[in-house]
């Protein structure tokens, strides 16, 4: 990258960092909002790996089936099951662990 380019770069970065502080500011309770989602969002896509991994590793389901069973592409699937790495050796662990988890 030319220093030209690696300097737009820097100029334009720190001015999302800026507006991003500046919204921080005038608007705390939308972050606040929305780091909490954010937080449900990341629990929701790991206990949904954890379910893929299981019907995956457990039960020999295809990407295709787990994306069937779970409503998402088999792509999300498929990523849900290489990006992740099975905690739970069954459903039934994973339903205990919500019923008893965090409420969110």
């Amino acid at each position: 990258m030319t220093t030209k380019k690696t300097n737009q770069r820097k100029a334009q970065l720190t001015k999302y960092l800026e507006q991003l502080d500046e919204f921080n500011w005038h608007h705390p309770t939308q972050v606040s909002e929305m780091v909490d989602s954010q937080h449900e969002r990341d629990n929701r896509t790991y206990y949904l790996a954890q379910i893929s991994l299981i019907l995956f590793n457990n039960y020999q389901q295809s990407y295709m089936q787990i994306a069937q069973m779970l409503n998402m592409s088999s792509r999300t699937a498929r990523r849900l099951t290489i990006d992740y790495e099975q905690y739970f050796d069954n459903l039934e662990e994973i339903m205990e662990e919500l019923q008893n988890g965090e409420d969110w």
